[in-house]
């Protein structure tokens, strides 16, 4: 390969490390479609509504906590939507993943007046009803990891004790912020990391009802599992034996092993990039000096005497 070319295989590779580091914010994890509060038609007041309220996600001022709600039009036109980032997440992360949410909504839920969408980053939601302070259980939706850890009646006592103490913790949350994360390694030395969230417009009496019905999902659906994420409309629970999320600096952090009380992280995304990076630049520079040794080599060869 000639070195001309380098600078073109460069730029593409970072090309796909970029797409890499967004993939989590552009793909959506779950999305909930309802007909039980009927369907709109092309054209129609909701619609018009509802599009309105969609677009103006895109020129809402950022903020630090990651909560958003609008309503535009009257009953029983009325659209009125949630957008709700992860606690960890910073702002500008935010209202892209809620941006990718407003795009992707209507394409999953084309006709529906009540509609949800989950990513790992953010939410959005709405509806032709109240929402706002309103607490939702009406779905419950579970992603679970195939795989199975090795010690499962250690795993699922170590699991269950921090996610009592996260529910507590992320339901006395202020009404900008319910939401708490954790670590713990259990007796043999399994890692559990994990993260709940409630939408602070809830009280702390509901956002505790909420967490408490995702709790009661996973014994049958997760245990035993090396992670999973129970999600209703008002809250979500997820756990992972990795690391999953930037670490907060506010009380909501619950760290059940001292041996890791120093340990930062930056969102997973980072250090799989770095990796790429890296072995980019490393390409980069060798193909650069085998260019280089090739040149030094043609100049040195003379023409055969033959005798």
């Amino acid at each position: 390969m000639e070195i001309g070319s380098s600078p073109l295989l460069f730029l593409l590779a970072l090309s796909l490390v970029f797409t890499f580091s967004t993939a989590q914010n552009s793909n959506p994890t779950a999305s909930s479609c309802s007909n039980d509060r009927g369907n709109f038609t092309a054209g129609s007041a909701y619609e018009t509504n509802l599009n309105a309220v969609l677009s103006s996600f895109s020129s809402i001022a950022a903020n630090d906590y990651g909560f958003y709600n609008l309503s535009i039009g009257q009953t029983p036109d009325q659209v009125n939507a949630i957008a709700l980032c992860r606690g960890d997440v910073q702002p500008d992360v935010c209202l892209s993943c809620i941006d990718n949410a407003t795009t992707e909504i209507t394409s999953v839920c084309p006709n529906q007046k009540e509609a949800g969408i989950w990513y790992d980053f953010c939410m959005l939601r709405y509806s032709n009803r109240s929402i706002i302070g309103v607490l939702d259980r009406s779905i419950v939706i579970q992603l679970v990891n195939p795989s199975n850890v090795t010690d499962a009646a250690s795993f699922n006592t170590a699991l269950n004790n921090m996610l009592v103490d996260l529910m507590n913790r992320a339901s006395s949350g202020g009404s900008l912020r319910k939401f708490a994360t954790g670590n713990v390694i259990d007796p043999v030395l399994q890692p559990i990391y994990a993260l709940e969230q409630c939408s602070p417009d809830l009280t702390q009496e509901d956002c505790t009802t909420c967490l408490e019905t995702t709790l009661s999902v996973i014994p049958g659906c997760c245990g035993g599992r090396r992670g999973a994420q129970v999600i209703l409309p008002s809250c979500f629970v997820r756990f992972e034996m990795e690391r999953f999320f930037q670490e907060p600096t506010n009380e909501t952090t619950s760290n059940s092993n001292n041996n890791n009380n120093t340990s930062r992280i930056i969102i997973a995304v980072v250090v799989p990039v770095a990796s790429v990076a890296i072995i980019i630049v490393c390409v980069y520079f060798f193909l650069r000096a085998r260019k280089k040794k090739e040149i030094v080599e043609s100049k040195i060869k003379r023409p055969s005497n033959h005798f």
